[in-house]
């Protein structure tokens, strides 16, 4: 092989080769590294240590067993096996041992080895035998034995060879021959020694110093000699010896590389062997591997003295001795230093420096092994000596070196503080040794005082001078402000000659050198002290001489100074900055170009250094923009001209700095605040305006920076334009700088002729502008030219450039931008235009083409057109193309949010797999435009990438459909994988042969599905063909691929089947005992037992049984979809696996109906409202999901199994009788486990899939007799009708799709049983007809359809029948429902009270009442029944049936109360009934009817409601505290105490009793809270007297109270019981306005407990899945008005009524929001009133100026298109119609805007409810609306009715109404019970008139119809706007 390049080629694969052999886990190791040595012909040593050989030296060695060795000796550190180690050994050994006098055979290649092949043999055969001893303990001494034969080998060679010579004649010393083998064995020597020194930690501390002493002995002086005299026989040698000549070549190899060959090199080597032993004591190999040992003697924190026995005297004295022997040598030969040449110079040096070294290490050691006399004459020496210190290395160390010793001995300081300073006035080091020694300065001015540091910077700042010439005396007196520092010690004294230090050279450029030498000395001295004083003193100090020496100084100064303005505090950076603004500013009108580019250099070098987490980063790159911003206005007149050109020149000048600040950090934009980023846009809007563009001189000179900044900027619209209505381009300052016509014109000119197409437009143009199309123009086409264009769409969201001349000229600006863009991207020459950044900006459109704003969209839209027009490859990336389809699957899902979430939509939409995100808007039109014209255009792209890519495209659509997860209720559906599959299967253009198919005008359709999926499946096979981690033994012992087949079988007789079973057994027993099981575990172990399913023959019936079993356990909707996968794949892939696999699965369906989980758990309820607790919380929207989802996950397993049973079924209802009896059996007890199905509005739609699972079987199902059909009939109608057992409910949530997957269900349901009403066939009179129990069921699933469609389409009179099976539109007639009675009484009670409910005809509740009256033990269950049986008074026909009141199921809190009205005459048993009644519910939720209690004690003749007080009492502190508040509140009817109400002496009992019962923690906890109460209230007595007085006196005298009230623990406002007070604002006092009381606010800490899932459902799964909800303690402020002469009873009477809607709501999962604040009365004409957070008044907007709603709506939140305004929009869409309905059903009065709330998120709120149900303000019923709905309410929710803002809010009140008329009675109770109470609200006709408002005798259409007309009627009433001109005027109320 001749060619060197071939050659080189080899040498480099076989290094590889053998690293890859070395690395190797598998055992071939050994082998292949064996095959190498054997293909060379490598000796080996053999065991007893003899080669094969007598020497390998005597065989010249090839050139390509020379790489080969080298090439082991590179594997050797990676060689981790012993074996392999030691036969690498045993292989090196033979070739080390005479590696000093190996012979290699001459060859042109071996030049290429450095520095020659002996050198590098010895060097690499060293290392590899050290790395071998290290790395493996056991072969150690082996390798000492061989190095210490080696050593032998060195020490016998060189004696011989230097006694020849000595013997030798004059004629004889030329013999080339032995001149080569003195030459060999030094560079084997060197060699040796280097790889020694680099692995100097093998040796222990006495073997080192034995090796040091063997070499000492070796490098004799003699046999130095003999090398000089050798070196010098073949450099002048003519002699024909072989080698000589090569040997010549090598010599001046050595020389040109810098190692001249020679004693010296060798003494050098030696040095720096010794330094590395000696260095072991100071640190660790590791550290000094990375640090310098002088760097880590210099260290603050110190060393660590590692090896103890080198601290011998003797040991460091030899080390010292070695060191002073070549000090002395160097000084005995000086002249070589000062007349060598260059290299013999460094050589020198070199080795200087290593002795040096190691004195210092031995003087630190030992003090006694070195004299430091002498040490520290050789530092000075050799610093004075400027020939010496202009060696970079030599002057480090010697600086180094004086450091150690002045910071170890006190002596030594003195010295070095004035010689230091001395050599930094020398001028002749560089600035890298200048560095060094002020470094070293600075580290020993820390051993000393603070002042002298000061001084010594004095000194050095008195070096800058002017006087160039003079001597300068630096222990002249420094001035510090004007003062003497004489009395400041000085760090110099004089020299011998008694001068002080003076500057030696008089050159000027000497002088200018020493002047930057100090003020490079003086910023690492003040950098080095890290003291913010001393810092800024040196910066203040440099930036005074500024100026006083000349420009080049200045110069110097200010770049240096820029090191220490990084280093300063805040101020003095500011400083700096304006200084250099300044300076930057003179220089360019002074032509001064050094300080020009000086300042140029400092900010380069803060835009460099400055990082984006630094405390400056922020302010620098706020003052380089406000700078480019401030380079003035362009003036007019005949200055204007000067001034723009010196603005152009300074705004130049922070180009570059801006352009590198940027560029360094492009991530700055996440650091900095929004108005930095608005600096930019002015910047660049300035920038323009002095004439920087693409054609100017200007612009051309710059264009890298003005790229540079462009790249990294952001377009200059603020992302925040969006949400404005209106533009700030006219109002820009910047843009209009210079304006004047003439500008104007030219403005106009130059951007037609940027825009020809646009100049009709351009002439329309204003001049601000023009300005910013023009910036906008060159920004982009900057960036499109660094490779970035998309940024463009974000200019439409401005509001200016939406449409108009400015819109069309930005358009125009897209079309260029976008062409330049394309341009370069299609001239293929820069990397980042290649292809894949052309996808990332078309991902970056694609998004654009989703924006919610269409004009952006249409931009998009055409950008990505023309992209892919020029471009298509640019979807053929896996970015753009995932992007695209994602995005497809984001906008089907956005839209599919108005089905699943109706009412509450989203705004932002992301994916990470396409790493797209999208903000949408409300408008679900908008974006069902949006998905189609995407939709449409993909089509279209896909198709052109497809046709001149087909199998790449295709290929990466495959690589999106295997890359997917179902990730919800719908993620199985998804449009991006749909259309990736739809585009997939398409027929390419480009493929001419199945183009030329003729399909002869037929239907077919001809594409390419089958090898789309074909290729798929296949991808699929080895995509998850990875082993499960951790259980890969365990499967392949009993799963194993067959090559050729691909077939899976399992083998070993059994054992690997016994093993798959306990490895299934094991992951069944985790789950079972509650450890977490990861789905992608399971999902691979079920996998993986499938695959031995689908190939056996046997039955593997414990395989079948875990494989089905297992998700069963988990039951979970992911296990459970993932076990029906499997389970249809084995089924499928094996038949005879079915019969046990269903067998399985019916078990297992068996046992979850047995075991009551899921759907069949009984304790999975859905209670009505009034039997849980309420509270008096804002509605809570979060709370209501987590039920949903909670119901959702519940039901979903068995709603899974059952959906795969149904599908099971059908496919196979032909099949075997085996299978159709294993069907029949899961349908009977899956009806007998119906009776504990859950009643949960959600479980609807499962409950009636059974049924019709259910019918479908008894229709198909072959082989049933007569009474077998009957049965299974009668049980089905029996399941059936046990749902319409349970009160008539709604849905829950806001999923349509839901409730029209219900609607169609019960279609279903109807039609199934029309196919059934000949069954059972045949007759038999025995068996009793079904026909009646049917015609029942029809009735009852037509109105649940009807209900359903009503809920569904509450304003769509057109589709409000569409889904029926039947035509409802006639209600079924009252004699067709009432001889149905008696079915349904024999089906259950439950089921004829709820006939009573659905159908109000009169007969129909009479005749139930009836049979309640008769058989009433068959009631007992059914708390409802007593409504119908009892009424709302004790009836005259009902006698012996209360005795059954005793066994009676308890009713809820409120009912139960209403029993002890007079009304029911005081009956034993009905007071009984009632008090076991109260008992049985938790104190929890009938805490909420406090003020309904204490009302009924009025009737308590018999002390019964006295009784539940006191006894309840005892189990909440809570309750009894509010219980007498209560009491006190109602002790008097009139405010001020005067009149006592005649339940007075009642109450005062009661109290007496309950308190006197308080003891204990009891007692103190009740004298803690009453104690901190009346401080609080006792303020507003104490306040009386400064009623007149001005407001702030008032609030200095509540505060001056509230510093005294002290809180105790556990304390709390009686508003708040459920959070304790743990802290006072004693500042937050404030009056409220009053005549003649004194009411106050004030604000408390509280501390709460928060429940993660509030729920009114007892959504308990299995009790070994339950998990208690977790409490976070938080607190918050609350504020709370403690008002005093107002009767707040009414007010908690109307907000008890708010709570309890809200309840109601929440339990129909109604997205409406109230916020039934807290108001507890606490005495007579006293309360305690919650302030509702963050909430304006509606009059306080008025006051504030704000025109209307809407106007107060886009001033808050920005304009209608911006996403705050939208979700602010929903919020009052949302508590809007809750108040409306509730407005009305309560009678609302006094509606002015005084009382109307509106929170920060948008929500509107209504407060002060002292008008209510009868009476109005002044007796006058001005307000005639049935709630307020003004034109400002309406303008918020889109401003027209037909909105869809609008449209959701005329849904949402017919909802809430629907929602409450089933609860017209329980509500009535609340207050029925409050009638006797006084309030002003009640007439005699209350009642009535409440009632009558809920049109419970409409139907649900009707109902809706009425509350629509109520809405119209409310919008278009006069009244309204008629009372609120009426508050204006009377009581000055804006509106």
């Amino acid at each position: 092989m001749n060619d060197p390049s071939s050659y080189l080629i080899r040498r480099a694969a076989l290094q590889k080769l053998v690293l890859l052999s070395a690395t190797a886990p598998t055992a071939s190791t050994a082998s292949d590294l064996k095959r190498l040595q054997k293909s060379c012909g490598l000796v080996e040593e053999r065991a007893n240590g003899s080669t094969s050989e007598t020497s390998v030296s005597k065989v010249p060695m090839r050139v390509q067993e020379l790489d080969v060795l080298l090439s082991l000796c590179n594997a050797a550190p990676f060689l981790r096996k012993k074996e392999q180690a030691e036969r690498l050994l045993l292989q090196l050994s033979p070739y080390f041992l005479d590696c000093q006098a190996q012979a290699i055979s001459p060859s042109p290649f071996l030049r290429d080895i450095e520095p020659s092949p002996w050198e590098a043999l010895a060097f690499r055969l060293t290392s590899a035998l050290l790395s071998i001893g290290a790395g493996h303990e056991s072969l150690r001494d082996l390798v000492h034995a061989r190095i210490q034969s080696f050593l032998e080998k060195c020490t016998d060679l060189a004696e011989s060879l230097v006694s020849e010579k000595n013997s030798a004649d004059a004629d004889s010393a030329a013999d080339g021959s032995q001149a080569l083998e003195i030459v060999i064995l030094a560079v084997s020597i060197l060699g040796f020694l280097d790889a020694a020194a680099a692995n100097a930690s093998f040796w222990l501390t006495e073997e080192r110093i034995d090796l040091i002493e063997a070499f000492r002995a070796i490098l004799s002086g003699k046999f130095m000699v003999s090398l000089e005299r050798a070196l010098s026989i073949i450099r002048t040698s003519h002699s024909a010896v072989p080698g000589v000549r090569d040997w010549r070549r090598n010599l001046r190899h050595y020389a040109a590389i810098g190692r001249p060959l020679g004693a010296m090199i060798l003494q050098w080597s030696f040095m720096r062997f010794t330094m590395s032993h000696a260095s072991l004591a100071v640190a660790e190999p590791r550290v000094l591997r990375t640090s310098n040992v002088l760097d880590i003697l210099l260290s603050d924190k110190g060393f660590s003295l590692k090896d103890q026995a080198l601290i011998s005297k003797n040991k460091a004295t030899l080390l010292a001795d070695i060191a002073l022997d070549e000090m002395q040598l160097l000084e005995d030969n000086s002249d070589y230093l000062q007349l060598g040449s260059a290299w013999q110079q460094r050589l020198a040096c070199a080795v200087k420096s290593s002795a040096l070294t190691n004195l210092t290490i031995c003087l630190v050691l030992d003090s006694e092994s070195v004299e430091l006399e002498t040490l520290l004459g050789w530092l000075e020496n050799t610093m004075a000596d400027p020939i010496q210190m202009a060696n970079e290395t030599l002057a480090s160390v010697v600086l180094k070196c004086l450091t150690i010793l002045a910071k170890r001995f006190p002596l030594v300081t003195a010295s070095a503080t004035r010689s230091l300073p001395r050599f930094l006035v020398q001028g002749a080091a560089t600035e890298e040794t200048v560095t060094v020694a002020a470094a070293c300065l600075a580290s020993i001015l820390q051993l000393v005082s603070h002042d002298s540091v000061i001084t010594t910077l004095y000194s050095l700042g008195n070096v800058l001078s002017s006087s160039r010439n003079a001597d300068l005396n630096l222990n002249k007196p420094a001035m510090v402000n004007g003062v003497s520092r004489t009395n400041l010690d000085m760090p110099y004294t004089q020299q011998a000659a008694g001068s002080s230090i003076s500057l030696t050279s008089h050159t000027d450029d000497d002088v200018i050198a020493v002047y930057g030498n100090v003020v490079h000395a003086i910023v690492e001295i003040a950098n080095s002290c890290k003291d913010d004083k001393i810092t800024a003193l040196a910066q203040s100090m440099l930036i005074q001489k500024i100026g006083k020496v000349d420009s080049t100084v200045d110069a110097r100064i200010i770049t240096e100074a820029a090191r220490l303005a990084v280093s300063c505090g805040a101020l003095e950076f500011r400083s700096f900055l304006k200084l250099i603004s300044k300076l930057s500013h003179d220089s360019i009108v002074q032509g001064n170009l050094p300080i020009s580019n000086a300042i140029l250099n400092a900010r380069s070098y803060l835009s460099t250094t400055i990082e984006v987490e630094s405390q400056f980063f922020e302010p620098y790159l706020r003052d380089l923009l406000d700078e480019i911003v401030s380079k003035g206005d362009v003036h007019t007149g005949s200055s204007r001209h000067g001034d723009a050109e010196l603005a152009a020149r300074e705004i130049s000048q922070l180009l570059q700095p801006l352009s590198l600040l940027v560029s360094t950090y492009p991530t700055y934009k996440e650091s900095v605040g929004a108005e930095v980023l608005g600096l930019f846009r002015e910047a660049w809007f300035n920038i323009v305006v002095h004439g920087f563009n693409l054609t100017s001189n200007l612009g051309k000179e710059f264009f890298k920076n003005l790229q540079a900044i462009a790249a990294h900027t952001g377009p200059l619209v603020a992302q925040e334009r969006a949400d404005q209505l209106d533009s700030d381009i006219e109002l820009n300052t910047v843009l209009r700088r210079g304006m004047d016509i003439r500008r104007t014109t030219e403005q106009r000119r130059d951007l037609a002729a940027l825009l020809p197409s646009r100049e009709a437009d351009i002439k329309n143009l204003t001049y601000p502008e023009l300005i910013f199309l023009r910036s906008a123009h060159l920004v982009e086409t900057l960036r499109a030219n660094s490779g970035s264009c998309s940024q463009l769409l974000m200019y439409f969201l401005d509001p200016a450039l939406k449409s108009g001349p400015m819109g069309a000229c930005m358009a125009a600006i897209v079309e260029d931008v976008l062409g330049i863009y394309l341009s370069k991207a299609l001239a293929g020459n820069r990397q980042e235009l290649a292809a894949p950044f052309i996808a990332k900006q078309l991902a970056d459109f694609l998004v654009g083409c989703c924006h919610r704003m269409e004009k952006v969209q249409q931009v998009a839209l055409s950008c990505v057109d023309r992209i892919i027009h020029e471009a298509p490859s640019a979807l053929c990336q896996r970015s753009s193309l995932f992007s695209l389809l994602e995005l497809l699957s984001i906008m089907w899902y956005s839209c599919l949010d108005a089905e699943t979430e109706e009412y509450e939509w989203r705004s932002h939409f992301s994916s990470a797999k396409g790493n797209v995100a999208v903000e949408l808007s409300d408008n679900y039109s908008l974006r069902r435009s949006t998905l189609n014209h995407l939709y449409k255009r993909a089509k279209s792209w896909v198709m052109r990438v497809i046709n001149i890519a087909p199998l790449d495209v295709k290929g990466l659509l495959q690589s999106y459909l295997s890359e997917y997860d179902d990730d919800g209720a719908y993620g199985h559906i998804s449009l991006g994988r749909s259309f990736a599959a739809e585009m997939g299967s398409a027929l390419p253009t480009a493929d001419q042969r199945l183009g030329a198919i003729d399909r002869d005008g037929e239907d077919w359709n001809i594409n390419t599905a089958s090898d789309f999926i074909s290729q798929y499946t296949s991808r699929q096979e080895y995509r998850y063909a990875e082993p499960l981690q951790g259980h890969d033994a365990e499967w392949l012992k009993f799963i194993q691929r067959d090559r050729q087949g691909g077939i899976v079988s399992h083998h070993g007789h059994g054992k690997g089947l016994e093993d798959a079973v306990s490895l299934l057994a094991g992951i069944q027993t985790r789950i079972t005992d509650g450890k977490f099981v990861s789905i992608g575990e399971l999902r691979d172990a079920l996998r993986r037992a499938a695959a031995v399913l689908c190939n056996t023959k046997d039955d593997q019936s414990a395989v079948v049984h875990y494989l089905v079993n297992i998700p069963f356990l988990l039951f979970s909707k992911q296990s459970i979809k993932l076990g029906i996968s499997i389970w249809m794949g084995v089924i499928n892939e094996n038949a005879r696996m079915e019969p046990r696999i269903l067998t399985e699965i019916a078990s297992c369906w068996e046992a979850s109906v047995r075991k009551k989980q899921g759907f069949f758990n009984d304790r999975f309820h859905h209670l009505d409202p009034f039997y849980i607790k309420e509270e008096f919380a804002p509605s809570d929207r979060e709370a209501t999901s987590k039920r949903q989802q909670a119901a959702h996950n519940i039901i979903a397993p068995h709603f899974r199994v059952l959906q795969f049973l149904a599908s099971h079924f059908n496919a196979n209802r032909l099949g075997s009788p085996q299978i159709r009896r294993i069907f029949h059996r899961i349908v009977r007890v899956t009806l007998n486990g119906i009776v504990h199905a859950t009643n949960h509005p959600l479980a609807r739609e499962m409950h009636f899939q059974i049924i019709l699972f259910a019918l479908g079987i008894l229709r198909h199902t072959n082989g049933l007799d007569a009474a077998e059909q009957w049965r299974l009939k009668d049980q089905i109608l029996c399941a059936a009708l046990r749902w319409f057992s349970h009160p008539s409910s709604w849905s829950f949530g806001g999923n349509r799709l839901q409730i029209k997957a219900e609607t169609h269900l019960l279609a279903d349901v109807e039609a199934a049983l029309r196919n059934v009403v000949h069954l059972p066939s045949g007759t038999s009179l025995s068996l009793k007809s079904l026909q009646s129990k049917q015609e029942l069921l029809e009735i009852l699933l037509d109105n649940e359809q009807t209900r359903l469609i009503v809920w569904l389409f509450p304003l769509d009179h057109e589709r409000r029948h569409y889904f029926s099976s039947r035509n409802p539109a006639k209600a079924p007639a009252e004699n067709t429902i009432t001889p149905l009675l008696k079915t349904a009484w024999s089906e259950s009670t439950a089921l004829v009270l709820q006939l009573v409910n659905r159908f109000s005809f009169p007969k129909l509740t009479n005749n139930a009442r009836w049979l309640l009256l008769n058989f009433p033990e068959r009631a007992l269950d059914e708390a409802d029944a007593l409504q119908l049986l009892l009424g709302s008074s004790l009836p005259t026909d009902v006698s012996f049936q209360l005795k059954y009141l005793l066994y009676w199921a308890p009713v809820n809190p409120i009912a139960a109360v209403t029993y002890f009205l007079p009304a029911y005459a005081n009956h034993p048993y009905v007071l009984q009934y009632a008090m076991r009644a109260l008992e049985s519910h938790s104190v929890d939720v009938t805490f909420f009817y406090v003020p309904q209690i204490v009302q009924t004690l009025r009737y308590d003749i018999l002390g019964y409601v006295e009784r539940y007080i006191l006894e309840t009492a005892k189990f909440s502190q809570l309750f009894a505290h509010q219980i007498i508040w209560n009491m006190m509140a109602n002790a008097y009817k009139d405010e001020d105490s005067q009149i006592p109400d005649p339940l007075k002496p009642t109450l005062d009992t009661v109290m007496e009793k309950l308190i006197a019962s308080f003891s204990g923690d009891d007692k103190d906890f009740y004298e803690r809270e009453f104690s901190f109460f009346n401080e609080v209230t006792d303020i507003s007595g104490k306040l009386r007297p400064y009623i007149k007085r001005p407001k702030p006196e008032k609030k200095q005298k509540i505060e001056e109270e509230l510093r005294k009230i002290k809180v105790e623990v556990g304390v709390y406002l009686p508003s708040n019981p459920d959070g304790a007070v743990v802290g006072i604002d004693r500042k937050s006092g404030k009056p409220l306005q009053s005549h003649a009381k004194a009411p106050f606010m004030a604000t408390f800490r509280i501390r709460k407990n928060k429940s993660h899932l509030e729920t009114a459902d007892v959504l308990i799964e299995d009790g070994k899945h339950n998990r208690p909800s977790e409490q976070d303690t938080f607190e918050i402020w609350q504020s709370a008005i403690f008002k005093v002469g107002d009767d707040c009873r009414q007010d908690i009477l109307a907000l008890q009524m708010i709570a309890t809607f809200r309840g109601i709501f929440n339990s129909v999962g109604l997205d409406v929001f109230v916020f039934p604040y807290r108001v507890t009365a606490t005495a007579p004409g006293c309360g305690v009133i919650d302030v509702l957070p963050n909430s304006i008044s509606r009059d306080m907007l008025g006051r504030e100026a704000v025109n209307g709603l809407y106007d107060y709506f886009v001033s808050k939140y920005g304009g209608p298109d911006s996403i705050r305004f939208q979700e602010a929009r929903k919020n009052f869409v949302k508590s809007m119609a809750a108040y409306s309905v509730i407005s009305y059903l309560l009678q609302f009065k006094d509606r002015h805007n005084g009382n109307i709330m509106v929170d920060d998120a948008g929500h509107i709120l209504h407060i002060d409810f002292g008008f209510c149900f009868d009476i109005a303000p002044g007796g006058i019923r001005f307000e005639r609306a049935p709630f307020k709905l003004t034109s400002e309410m309406v303008a918020v929710m889109g401003g027209s009715t037909e909105s869809q803002a609008y449209r959701w809010f005329e849904e949402l009140c017919i909802k809430a109404f629907l929602a409450s008329r089933p609860f017209t009675d329980k509500l009535a109770h609340l207050v029925i019970l409050m009638l006797d109470s006084g309030l002003p609200c009640f007439k005699p006709e209350t009642i009535q008139h409440f009632k009558e408002r809920f049109v419970v005798e409409k139907s649900e259409r009707e109902a809706a119809e009425f509350m629509r007309d109520l809405i119209k009627k409310s919008y278009s009433s006069y009244s309204t706007r008629g009372y609120d001109q009426f508050q204006l005027l009377t009581n000055g109320i804006p509106y």
